[in-house]
């Protein structure tokens, strides 16, 4: 009667053993379950998340001491280079500014250097220039607006190269020969490069390819900035 009783309970020992086994193995098998599990939707965020934050970062990036963010439209907007930097002449102000084209490969022949800049400003357009209706017009609105609250201009004038057209349309005749205590931005149409002027250096003339060449004045922009800030801070 013992014995069989000594045998009822092994059994039951051998089969709390079997259970435990048992148990132990589903265990390993779920957390090796689990284990991959997590692996695949590891991977799977990598391969989606890599890829967004490579692209996103790409869009941000530093250059002249400006910081930009590429910003995507729909077409015929397209890509806008967005770029913000403390104004030249007001360390409170933060400037923005929308271009077309990307900075980093706007080259353009530059003589002279783009720093000279009075409180009072002027924009003066040859009668090419005038005529036109492409990008370049539109980027004078930018020229404009950067003169006054990017760089600090008290003032602003609209002028031109031409004496009978500036007397027609109530505007300013303004040369190089006029740049005296004023800044003076010319622009023309003709090889693509901008000049400072040798005899009065705070007079610049942006010459444009064409029409459509808003790139030059915004090499313009950028170019002065770099200059401004090397000349002062030496």
């Amino acid at each position: 009667m013992a014995k069989k009783k000594v045998d009822e309970v092994e059994k039951k020992v051998d089969e709390a053993k079997e259970e435990i086994v048992i148990d132990k193995d589903v265990a390993e098998s779920e957390n090796r379950q689990m284990i991959w599990f997590l692996v695949v939707v590891g991977v799977v965020f990598a391969a989606v998340l890599v890829p967004y934050f490579w692209v996103e970062s790409s869009k941000s990036f530093e250059f002249s001491g400006i910081d930009w963010v590429i910003e995507e439209y729909a077409e015929p907007t397209g890509d806008i280079f967005h770029g913000r930097f403390i104004s030249l002449t007001n360390s409170d102000l933060y400037y923005n500014v929308f271009f077309r084209n990307d900075p980093r490969v706007n080259d353009a022949e530059i003589t002279g250097k783009l720093d000279d800049f009075w409180s009072h400003e002027a924009i003066s357009l040859s009668p090419e220039v005038d005529a036109c209706r492409g990008d370049l017009s539109r980027v004078m609105l930018d020229l404009g607006a950067f003169l006054k609250q990017g760089v600090g201009a008290m003032s602003m004038e609209s002028g031109s190269t031409n004496e009978e057209i500036a007397n027609g349309t109530g505007r300013k005749f303004l040369t190089c020969d006029d740049a005296i205590e004023r800044t003076i931005v010319i622009i023309e149409i003709g090889e693509r490069k901008i000049v400072q002027d040798e005899v009065n250096p705070s007079c610049y003339t942006i010459y444009a390819e064409d029409c459509q060449d808003s790139a030059i004045v915004e090499k313009f922009m950028i170019q002065s900035i770099v200059d401004f800030r090397e000349s002062y801070s030496a």
